[in-house]
Order: structure tokens, then C-alpha cells, then sequence
């Protein structure tokens, strides 16, 4: 009879690694495009056998001569991978090479991660009342990696997938519609500088469509001198173009700040209107926008369709080169896999909606922070679906403050943490909810609930470090030992994670490892804002929508330390904690000190990024203020200066 110890799982784990490893490897060697059409070749169960074979030989060369009662385990794990690899060939016909190998080894991985961990702490002379909640903690968290494996397949499908049953492209620019049905687009503002929403109504005064109408409603604004001259323009572009296209309102008092807007434009659009756009204040469209994207609304259960958020202006800025390649990934690889598998959702700007789809979902919400993708979740429970495309048809102004970036990310990460709390109903199981697909209700879940899921592994990582230390102190002899195969995983961990990520950059468009690594040091700084946002959402209360300023700022004198006080303190606190397990004799043993030495530091890490991203941002601010200075000091008499002198214009733009 086969009996399995911890010690005989080391290979098939290490094998598991390996074979991921590899996976990313061959993905970022061979896929360059976030989109790849190809058929399936004959060669490639040949191509998995091979790569089965070369994960097993580094297995072996890596862990050494073993017995054959340890052999067998690896063998076993060999043969499953393969038999993984073979299935998913034949039945899972739109996922490469590379992809089957990546879902296989991930299967495996967690299969035989949990019952190593659960022989490890079964073997492991520790008190039983650490036993119990570890292996709670070891439940908890293989669900949550299930849950994780299972989203992936959506989110990775740029780099797994070569086949698509949804449309990959917004079709061609040459191509002509049969109709021009009529659209009407709705660009919300509030204290905005005029130069900049004149610069959006420029772009789609020039778009290449005829049958269309833009709203243009200031919502709110005090200062008179920021929305007389976005009535004035409106005026001007009407008579540029011969006709009435853009239509100004400026509402005062008018609650629920954008959606309200929002909803008051759906209100006074014009009757034959068939589809409704929302472009952003600062956004500059493309003239293909509408011409290539209306077409696809001849699918008449096509409810929306979203495009990216892309930036301009950022050449040259180390801070706004961050925030870009930061903002990059999610918007050009991960949104095009969760469209692919039925979870597309609106994000704001540069999307259409189908009016009727609109109104049967009841309009925008005004007492959640993330209107637009609320909006998409009660469209497909009506019955609506949407498409995503990852190509770029408009570019906005990046925030210029590391404290407006954080406040942005805080609504984003609050609003789908309140959708879920409104709308939770929705996602459960048929037939005790509606008509949501499943993929599209476990994929809302699972963007809903990500930012508690952090929390949550925050949480058990540190319960887990006390507990450990405690556990070790308890125990009577010597420190328990912690295999060779955790840091042989921990560096194939890494490897991996450094493939994958740099291969998410690429497919975005980034080719420069400095501009990786700016964008990692962004999305690291957000650690404890996405984690506060994620509990703000759950409470009851309303939360005040802040929008994202598009002002030019001053270099602020204040320290990065005192800008991010909260980030800085657990920075601190955690690298102070590093060091003290490293300097003193805590009698847990020095592998168990640098394991969790090594988690803490990661933690201080990621926080101590903050205050990195912003004193960027103040370095941003001066250079600026002086580029800025400089033309006002040099500009030449009698030049015209468009808008009120206390609204100068971002230095952002192009």
C-alpha cells in the first residue's frame, strides 16, 4: 500500500513549482501579443511531453538521488501533470501550450501543497491548540486559492488562450456601418479647469461619425469662471460644424455628484437617442471612436461596450511614468480575459450603453462609488451582456498627487466592496438568484471581494507568525526544522512571479525593466489604501465621491514620511520587527527566524513604498512648477490666455 509522509511530497512539490515555472517561461518567450489567433498543431502533445520531461529532470537534478519509495511520489506527480496536460488539450481546444502546462501545474501545485502542509503540521511535534487553527488557517486558505486558480483562467487569457468565442477586435477602421444610429454623448464636470474640457470637446468635435449629440453638464460648480467658457465653446464648435451637436447645463444644487449628472444627461438627451457614451473630463478620443464601436451594437442583446483607461502627458515624469505602467496591466490584459468569459463591465469613460439596456437597468446609482461598474451588474441580471477591447480609443490626464492617486484607488476599491453588499442576492446559486451567468457572478465575486481577500491574507500571514513563534518557544527540544524545499520554492516562487509579471508588461506595452519596476513601486504604495478601501465599503454609511483634481499643483514642503503617516508607521514598524527577530536569540531557530524574517520584510516593503511614490510625486511637482514658471516668465506679449487665471493649465498635457 502507497502511504505518503511530508518528506516524499518534496519532489512532487518541487516538481509542481518547476513546471509552473517553465509554463511562464515558455508564455513570455513565445506569446508577444495580447491577443494571439492561431490553430492547434499537431505537435503539440509533443511539445507538453517535453516540457513534463524537462520539469522532471530539474526536479531530480535539483533534489538529488532519491529512494525509490520517494521516486514513486515523483513519478506519480509526473504522470498527473502529463495526464493534466493531455485532458486539457483535448478538451479545453482555445488554451496554448503554454496556458495547459500553467493550469496543469497550478492544479497540482495546490493539490499537493495542501497535503504537504497538512502532513507538516501533523508531524511536527507542536502543541495541539496550534494544530487545530493551523490546519483551520490551511482550509481557508486552499479555498481561497481554488478560488484564485479558477479566476485566473479568466484574467490570464491573453497569455493562455490562442482561441476566442467573443470578438478580439473593434473591427476595421475603414469599414462602414450600415446605419448610423443615433449616440448620444455625456461628458459630466465639476471645477474643472476650462482649457482641459475644451481640449475633450475639441476631440469629439472631430470625431468621424455624423448622427451624434454631446451633453455637456457642469455639475455643482461655484466659480463661474470655470463654466462660462465650456458654455462659450459649445457655442463656437456648434458653429464650427454647422449644426447643434453640443448642448451645455450648468445644474445647481444637483446631488449624487457624477451619477447624478449622469442621470439628469439621460433625462434631456435627445428622444431618438439609441445609445449613450460617457467620456471623462480630461479625455481625449480618438476619431475612430464611435465609427468602429457602434457597429457591434447590431447585436441586439449587446447591452455596453468598454474600452481601456490610458494616459497621456507621462513621457519623461518618473512619477507619472509609474502611475501609467501601474494602471496598464489590469486595463490591456486582465479586463480582455474576464470579457472573454462573459464578466465585462463599464469602468467609467470611453464606454457605450446601449439606451434601452440603460434604462431598463434603472440608470446610475448615485450611492455607490463606482456608478459605472454597478451599472453593468444590473444590465447583465437584466439580461444585457458587454464587450471589452483592449485597444485604446481615448487618453486621460494621470492624477498629480500621490494623495489624489490614493483617493482615486480608495473609490475604485470601495465601490465594488459596496456593489457586492447591495447586490449580493445576484451571485447566488440558480435557481435561488437571477439569470447571471456563473462564470459572470464568480468573477464579479472575486473582483468584489479582492480587496478583503487581502486583508485576509494580511491577517492570517501575521496570525500565523505570532502563532509559529509562540508554537516554537512552546515546544520542549529543538527548533523544528524547516525543509530545503520551502527555499527551493521560495526562489522558483519568484522566478515565476518576475516571468509573469514582466510578461503582463510587455503584453501592455511596456518593454523597459525600469518602467516594471516604477509600476510595481505604484501598485505596492496602494497596499494600505486598497485595504482600508475594502472595509470602508462594507459599512452602511454613504461615502463622498471625490473626484480626481485636474489642476496644476504646487510642490508640496511637507515630508513623504508625514504625506503617508499610516503607510510609514507599519513600514516601520515592520522592518522593526525584521530586525529584531534576525538580532536576537529567540530559540525558534534560525530558519524559522529568517522564513518569517523574510515575510516581514515584504510587508515593509510594500508599505515603505508609499512615501517612495510620494516623493516622487513632490519631484514631479517642482519640475513642473518650474517648467511652468518658465513659460510664463517667456511668453510673449499680447498672447491669449484661455480661462480663468486661477485655473492654469495641467502640465500633463501634451
Amino acid at each position: 500500500m502507497l502511504t505518503f509522509s511530508r518528506a516524499s511530497l518534496d519532489a512532487p512539490l518541487l516538481f509542481a513549482a518547476i513546471s509552473a515555472c517553465l509554463s511562464a517561461l515558455v508564455a513570455l518567450a513565445r506569446y508577444r501579443e495580447p491577443v494571439r489567433l492561431a490553430p492547434s498543431r499537431l505537435r503539440d502533445l509533443c511539445e507538453l511531453c517535453a516540457l513534463a520531461a524537462a520539469a522532471l529532470t530539474a526536479t531530480v537534478l535539483l533534489a538529488g538521488p532519491a529512494p525509490s519509495l520517494s521516486a514513486t511520489p515523483l513519478l506519480l506527480a509526473t504522470f498527473v501533470f502529463a495526464g493534466l496536460c493531455m485532458v486539457l488539450r483535448i478538451r479545453v481546444a482555445r488554451l496554448n501550450n503554454a496556458g495547459i502546462a500553467w493550469h496543469a501545474a497550478q492544479i497540482l501545485a495546490v493539490t499537493v501543497a495542501t497535503g504537504w502542509s497538512a502532513l507538516f503540521i501533523g508531524e511536527s511535534d507542536f502543541p495541539g491548540w496550534f494544530r487545530i487553527p493551523a490546519l483551520i488557517g490551511l482550509a481557508l486558505g486552499t479555498v481561497v486559492a481554488l478560488a484564485a486558480m479558477a479566476g485566473s483562467i479568466a484574467r490570464d487569457a491573453a497569455i493562455t488562450h490562442e482561441r476566442w468565442r467573443r470578438p478580439v477586435s473593434p473591427g476595421s477602421a475603414s469599414a462602414k456601418a450600415a446605419r448610423e444610429p443615433k449616440v448620444s454623448l455625456h461628458l459630466p464636470c465639476y471645477s474643472e479647469p476650462p482649457a482641459v474640457v475644451m481640449g475633450t470637446m475639441d476631440r469629439l468635435a472631430a470625431l468621424a461619425y455624423a448622427n451624434f449629440e454631446v451633453l455637456v453638464c457642469d455639475n455643482n460648480t461655484p466659480d463661474e469662471a470655470l463654466w462660462r467658457p465650456l458654455e462659450a465653446h459649445c457655442t463656437a464648435l456648434n458653429r464650427q460644424l454647422g449644426r447643434t451637436v453640443f448642448r451645455f447645463f450648468h445644474v445647481a444644487p444637483l446631488e449624487g455628484a457624477k451619477a447624478g449628472a449622469l442621470n439628469f444627461c439621460l433625462d434631456v438627451m435627445a428622444r431618438d437617442t439609441e445609445i449613450v457614451g460617457v467620456i471623462d473630463a480630461d479625455y481625449h478620443a480618438t476619431r475612430d471612436f464611435l465609427s468602429r464601436l457602434v457597429p457591434h451594437f447590431d447585436d441586439a442583446n449587446l447591452g455596453y461596450i468598454q474600452t481601456p483607461h490610458d494616459y497621456r502627458g507621462y513621457a519623461g515624469s518618473p512619477w507619472l511614468t509609474a502611475c501609467h505602467w501601474e494602471y496598464m496591466p489590469v486595463n490591456k490584459v486582465d479586463w480582455r480575459g474576464i470579457s472573454e468569459y462573459g464578466g465585462a463591465f463599464t469602468i467609467g469613460t470611453m464606454c457605450l450603453l446601449r439606451a434601452q439596456a440603460l434604462r431598463d437597468a434603472g440608470g446610475w446609482a448615485e450611492w455607490c462609488l463606482t456608478e459605472d461598474s454597478e451599472v453593468s451588474v444590473r444590465m447583465r441580471a437584466t439580461g444585457w451582456h458587454g464587450l471589452y477591447f483592449n485597444e485604446t480609443f481615448g487618453r486621460g490626464l494621470i492624477p498629480e498627487t500621490f494623495d489624489d492617486y490614493r483617493k482615486q484607488r480608495f473609490r475604485w476599491t470601495a465601490g465594488p466592496v459596496q456593489q457586492l453588499r447591495r447586490h449580493w442576492r445576484l451571485f447566488l446559486p440558480q435557481p435561488i438568484a437571477g439569470a447571471l451567468p456563473g462564470w459572470s457572478k464568480l468573477l464579479e465575486v472575486l473582483r468584489c471581494v479582492a480587496p478583503l481577500q487581502r486583508m485576509g491574507a494580511l491577517v492570517l500571514m501575521l496570525a500565523g507568525t505570532v502563532f509559529m513563534g509562540l508554537a516554537q518557544s512552546a515546544r520542549a527540544g529543538d527548533p523544528v526544522d524547516i525543509p530545503n524545499v520551502v527555499w527551493a520554492l521560495m526562489i522558483l516562487g519568484g522566478m515565476t512571479w518576475c516571468a509573469r509579471t514582466a510578461h503582463r508588461y510587455r503584453l501592455s506595452g511596456c518593454h523597459e525593466p525600469r518602467d516594471m519596476v516604477l509600476g510595481e513601486i505604484a501598485r505596492a504604495s496602494l497596499t494600505w489604501i486598497v485595504l482600508l478601501g475594502g472595509v470602508a465599503g462594507l459599512s452602511r454609511r454613504p461615502l463622498a465621491w471625490r473626484r480626481t483634481p485636474k489642476f496644476a499643483v504646487s510642490a508640496s514642503r511637507r515630508s513623504p514620511f508625514a504625506d503617508t503617516a499610516a503607510e510609514s508607521v507599519l513600514g516601520a514598524l515592520f522592518l522593526a520587527l525584521t530586525v529584531t527577530i534576525l538580532a536576537i536569540d529567540t530559540g525558534w531557530g534560525s530558519e524559522t527566524e529568517w522564513l518569517l524574517a523574510l515575510q516581514l520584510a515584504s510587508l515593509s516593503a510594500a508599505f515603505l513604498c508609499a512615501p517612495v511614490m510620494s516623493w516622487l510625486a513632490q519631484r514631479h511637482a517642482r519640475q513642473a512648477s518650474r517648467a511652468n514658471h518658465k513659460q510664463t516668465t517667456h511668453k510673449p506679449a499680447g498672447s491669449l490666455h484661455i480661462g480663468p487665471v486661477s485655473a492654469p493649465v495641467p502640465t500633463t498635457l501634451p
